[in-house]
């Protein structure tokens, strides 16, 4: 049963995100998601809030959990034979291997964050995902590091991708190309400030 669930939202989530994509909108009504995603009312109203339509982070934490789990499951098969990338090279490349699997979402997570005040109040609900993903992340590169170093360096590679986000959801290319220039750079003025000093290592 739960792994049914699991695929009605999932089947939801992207139906929610496919529908925000393909046009400017971004109040999606029960009806509209059942009617595209072919999930039955009573299948939906059991596992979607009632205030879903006022509450849209339900979705994106499906969507963010989903993208997380996916983009750390490559990285480690990318890096188990890696011994040649710096542990920077390789934080680098676990970061934009997120971004990249966010770029299909782009538009929907544009409309999604219109309005500051919106934007904030996603950001901030997310923080926990997203030191949640740093960590794991951190624990793949260097699982021999204490927990009191990892968080630290969660916390600060959170802040390199919210600053990365920021320029994610301005840019109008079809591409990640600004995106990465900016978390390289991050990345970098990180290390630079001293964050970093004797925990990343170039």
């Amino acid at each position: 049963m739960k792994s049914k669930d699991q695929d009605l939202k999932w089947k939801l989530c992207n139906t929610y995100f496919s529908i925000l994509n393909a046009g400017n909108k971004n109040s999606i009504t029960i009806e509209e998601l059942c009617s595209k995603s072919k999930v039955s009312f009573e299948e939906a109203k059991k596992i979607i809030p009632k205030d879903f339509v006022h509450n849209p982070l339900f979705f994106l934490k499906i969507l963010v959990t989903k993208v997380d789990n996916e983009t750390l499951e490559e990285f480690k098969t990318d890096i188990f034979d890696d011994s040649i990338s710096t542990t920077y090279e390789k934080i680098l490349e676990g970061i934009t291997l997120r971004f990249e699997k966010l770029l299909e979402y782009r538009p929907a997570l544009k409309i999604f964050s219109e309005g500051l005040d919106r934007k904030a109040e996603i950001f901030f609900k997310l923080l926990q995902q997203n030191y949640s993903f740093m960590f794991n992340l951190l624990d793949l590169v260097e699982s021999k590091q204490n927990c009191g170093l990892k968080t630290i360096k969660s916390v600060a590679l959170n802040i390199v991708f919210i600053r990365g986000m920021e320029v994610f959801l301005k840019d109008e290319n079809n591409n990640l190309d600004s995106t990465l220039r900016y978390l390289d750079k991050y990345l970098k003025d990180i290390e630079d400030i001293g964050f970093f000093t004797g925990i990343i290592k170039k």
